[in-house]
């Protein structure tokens, strides 16, 4: 029995050993090359920054904007083809905080301004219902960037703490609960994910970055803060369903960090620059899955300068079948190949339309390479 016992500790040891060396082997290196560019032809709207960009089946691209509240339907070949903005429907003005185009040419926009889902069919340019959400206490929606999904249910909506300056420890200590499952008639059923330890644990101010990110394959949710090194696989109900270890990387800085000591949101509005500073910790600023894989879009702040020489983007892969992580070697500068929007077979789509370095906006299409020894 005792040798019985031995044996079962041995194996049990080798299997750990492996399972450590395999999440700690680097992802496999893949070239990430730019094949061709389509300039945007912007004569019915115009965008200013992009917020978020999201490919609809093949052939069409929604983008919404920091700047400008609307959000823009565009023809892979940079033709416009419809515009949901604030203003141009008789419920007034609205922020689009995010949109869910699952259902298009239904788009649902959640608004920050009436905290309510405004769903409108952009092929007819008709508003079609306002559903108030019935936001718990001390809770609102996030003004830019909030994670944001239509369920066969209701809507997940990520929702922001009000109580504490996001400069400090205590907003991410007690926040409690970030994303919120309402039904259909904008009445909560269930929350979950708060920040994990490693924001909570952090005694200095962390920059207010949404580190928060959230994907969806229509059945299942995926949800990552980078930091933790996690991917956690959700039901639309809310249930846990697995978690994916984040492989290391050669690029992508998992180190969380924090001001050497507090700084509030009052002291950085009045302008106290060099004390003021935040550490630019890297995120992820996008997060795909297809029926082959998971791409993850960085978000990388690397060496001192202006925005055009130090923004960065890489990938991270993960190929479901051969359960095996890939990254891209040459990351591209944010300005240069902007957001991934989607992927149709074999070819990746990106939108850039960063207004710092032109007017002008565009479509590039790329694709991943084996490197060649």
């Amino acid at each position: 029995m005792k040798q019985y016992c031995l044996f079962g500790a041995f194996l049990f040891a080798l299997w750990s050993c492996q399972s450590s060396a395999e999440r700690d082997a680097l992802p496999t290196l893949l070239n990430l090359d730019i094949i061709d560019s389509v300039l945007v032809k912007e004569r019915d709207f115009f965008m200013n920054v992009p917020a978020k960009v999201e490919l609809i089946g093949d052939s069409l691209l929604a983008v919404s904007s920091n700047r400008t509240p609307a959000v823009g339907i565009i023809r892979k070949n940079g033709e416009q083809l419809g515009n949901i903005a604030s203003g141009d429907f008789p419920i007034g003005a609205f922020m689009p905080s995010s949109f869910d185009i699952s259902d298009y040419p239904i788009v649902y926009i959640i608004d920050k301004r009436s905290q309510s889902v405004l769903v409108f069919n952009v092929e007819n340019q008709e508003f079609i219902e306002k559903i108030r959400l019935d936001l718990p206490k001390d809770k609102i929606i996030r003004t830019i960037g909030a994670e944001f999904k239509k369920t066969e249910e209701g809507f997940l909506v990520e929702l922001y703490d009000q109580k504490h300056d996001a400069y400090l420890p205590d907003f991410y200590r007690n926040s409690g609960d970030l994303l919120y499952f309402f039904d259909n008639n904008g009445k909560v059923q269930k929350s979950i994910m708060e920040y994990p330890e490693e924001y909570k644990n952090m005694e200095g101010s962390l920059s207010p970055t949404n580190y928060l990110k959230m994907s969806d394959n229509n059945q299942t949710i995926l949800l990552s803060f980078p930091h933790s090194k996690k991917l956690f696989r959700y039901s639309e109900k809310g249930e846990e369903i697995e978690q994916i270890d984040l492989p290391p990387s050669r690029i992508f800085d998992y180190q969380l960090r924090a001001a050497d000591r507090i700084i509030d949101f009052n002291s950085v509005m009045a302008g106290e620059k060099q004390s003021t500073k935040t550490p630019d910790n890297h995120y992820f600023n996008s997060i795909l899955e297809d029926e082959k894989s998971i791409y993850i879009g960085t978000w990388m702040k690397i060496g001192e300068g202006g925005i055009d020489k130090t923004r960065f983007t890489h990938l991270m892969i993960y190929n479901k079948k051969e359960e095996k992580w890939y990254e891209t070697k040459n990351p591209k500068g944010i300005l240069d190949i902007g957001m991934l929007a989607g992927v149709v077979r074999d070819t990746l789509y990106f939108y850039e339309g960063s207004m710092m370095k032109y007017d002008d906006k565009y479509i590039k299409r790329a694709v991943l390479r084996p490197i060649e020894d």
